[in-house]
């Protein structure tokens, strides 16, 4: 049965593996810094670098019997360079170990093939992918009122990535300050125009 982690407990997962690494209050950390500090806290935990013909169905892949990321030669210079699709990548399966995920998980290089995954693999893959994110831009060092597209150059992220975690680490916050999601504008004007009309609202339109 897959484990089922709340927001919040996903979060601390992150913080706390950052801290052990000694990196919980570093901005943009290189994935292979934290592989070198995973390596020296975990003889077990390796990576390999594979020609990316020799790995034509996955851009990565995380195998908990060799303790190991495989990954292709691509993502590991992108990585080096700094690109953020394969930065992220390589989190993606750090984070499968950081979960304790069991078999044989690979970050797919296609749509089709990881339409194959399912049931606790399609949930992991999420896991993993949430995770991943943490890593690259944990809440309590996102700054406030900072847009999406500041976190994608703060952290090193796509802007795809940058905007799912703006709404993550926002909705964490109005939480824990007891706030309500702000209504979309045009839900807003709808309430207006009936407002207008003499129907009675109730809800605050800050305006």
């Amino acid at each position: 049965m897959p484990i089922y982690r709340t927001d919040e407990e996903l979060e601390e997962v992150g913080r706390s593996f950052l801290r052990r690494l000694g990196l919980e209050g570093q901005v943009r950390p290189d994935p292979m810094t934290v592989i070198g500090k995973i390596k020296h806290n975990d003889p077990r935990f390796n990576y390999r670098r594979v020609s990316d013909r020799m790995m034509p169905d996955a851009e990565a892949r995380w195998d908990s019997d060799k303790c190991e990321v495989a990954m292709r030669e691509s993502i590991f210079t992108g990585m080096q360079r700094g690109e953020a699709h394969a930065r992220f990548v390589v989190f993606h399966e750090i984070s499968h170990y950081v979960l304790g995920h069991q078999g044989t998980r690979n970050r797919a290089a296609t749509a089709k093939t990881r339409s194959y995954s399912v049931g606790t693999i399609r949930h992991e893959e999420g896991e993993a992918s949430r995770l991943a994110a943490i890593i690259m831009a944990p809440e309590h060092l996102v700054p406030e009122n900072k847009s999406a597209y500041d976190l994608a150059d703060l952290f090193g992220m796509s802007e795809k990535a940058a905007i799912i975690r703006k709404e993550d680490v926002d909705r964490i916050r109005r939480q824990r300050r007891g706030e309500l999601r702000p209504l979309p504008e045009s839900v807003k004007e709808l309430l207006r125009n009936a407002k207008d009309k003499g129907f009675p609202i109730q809800t605050r339109l800050d305006d």
